[in-house]
């Protein structure tokens, strides 16, 4: 407790500030420090060569609390390739961002850097490449978590959409869940082969949220991860997470497949139930004239596939019970008449069976 002479009195509020800022005070509060800076914009943008980017680099600085800083200076720098950037140094808004003035990039087709830096801090790197921005596909690691943003600059959907491709390497055939999840655009993701067909998507892993989630059986190879939006024009930023799993299909959940795969499953009574048979459904997207073999083989049950196209609301196009005269296992070949979705469904001839089983699709 402070205690004052006999005789003093108390200083008035006025009188207080100034003799606080007499004594070396800041009578505007505490000083905050630059603690984080991060991408405000898409990390990899693109662009005619020897024109500024329909998007500019932009990030966000944050202090000791993480909370958005005013104030900070932020220089960007061009780090290699032949562009330029004006209105290089950026004093950041009371929301922390700071954005370039403009990005102008080389003459040559070659990949340039723009470096965003605050005094102390690491730098954020911005990447253009001067053509197509379709073509662009940063590497993404499965199991990794990689951060975009959907913008002007990207690809556009003929819908009017923007999307981001990241090329993954598939290690090996498993189960594989990809998820986009943002706060700022309502995610759509898909998965394509390197020649941009699409073999999965979906709007919403759940009726509660925007995030998207697709699962889906790979075998090891190169494929393309798209992260989108469900709507026309949508921009901000996202995340994309991957990992494996061994849990069983199960409850009628959209599992994709792609030819190349060998996967050990069971039916269980909470799988789909059609008139009391179980069975696990797997969509497969096929090219006009591609052939794709599929058979379903068990010691625990009678084995029986159906295999049924999409486009036109569900028609059966192929079925099998019994391979040959010597087993109880299934299988079919099917050759697509049209370029599109169809499903494998995987079920006994006996209804409410349940046990395991091996499905392969060649």
């Amino acid at each position: 407790m402070i205690r004052f002479p006999v005789g003093a009195t108390r200083l008035s509020v006025p009188a207080l500030l100034a003799l606080q800022v007499a004594c070396g005070g800041d009578a505007s509060g505490p000083k905050h420090t630059p603690t984080s800076i991060e991408a405000n914009s898409s990390l990899t943008i693109t662009g005619p060569a020897g024109q500024a980017t329909l998007e500019r680099p932009s990030v966000i600085v944050k202090d000791e609390s993480g909370n958005p800083m005013a104030g900070a200076t932020v220089v960007f720098t061009v780090s290699s390739g032949d562009g330029s950037v004006s209105g290089a140094t950026v004093t950041s808004g009371t929301d922390g961002v700071a954005t370039v003035g403009t990005w102008v990039l080389g003459q040559t087709a070659s990949t340039n850097t723009v470096d965003a830096t605050v005094a102390g801090l690491p730098a954020i790197t911005f990447t253009a490449n001067a053509g197509d921005p379709c073509k662009v596909t940063p590497a993404y690691t499965v199991g990794g978590n990689s951060d975009g943003r959907l913008g002007l600059a990207d690809c556009q959907v003929s819908d009017g959409s923007f999307v981001d491709f990241w090329l993954t390497t598939i290690p090996g055939t498993n189960t594989y869940l990809f998820n986009q999840s943002s706060t700022q655009v309502d995610s759509y993701l898909l998965l394509l082969t390197t020649d941009y067909h699409v073999i999965a998507q979906n709007d919403n892993s759940g009726s509660t949220t925007h995030n998207s989630t697709i699962k889906a059986i790979l075998p090891a190879g190169s494929f393309l991860v798209g992260a989108n939006s469900l709507n026309a024009r949508e921009m901000g930023l996202y995340s994309l997470t991957s990992t494996t799993t061994s849990d069983p299909v199960t409850n009628c959940e959209d599992v994709f497949a792609v030819p190349g795969i060998t996967t050990d499953q069971s039916l269980q009574t909470t799988d789909c139930n059609q008139s009391g048979f179980l069975s696990d459904d797997y969509i497969i997207f096929l090219n006009t004239g591609q052939t794709v073999a599929v058979t379903m083989t068990s010691t625990a049950l009678d084995p029986y596939l159906e295999f049924y196209e999409i486009r036109t609301g569900g028609t059966l196009v192929a079925a099998n019970d019994d391979a040959d005269g010597t087993t109880k296992n299934a299988a079919l070949t099917y050759t697509a008449s049209n370029l599109g979705y169809f499903y494998v469904k995987a079920r006994t001839t006996s209804s409410a069976t349940t046990g395991a089983y091996t499905l392969t699709i060649q």
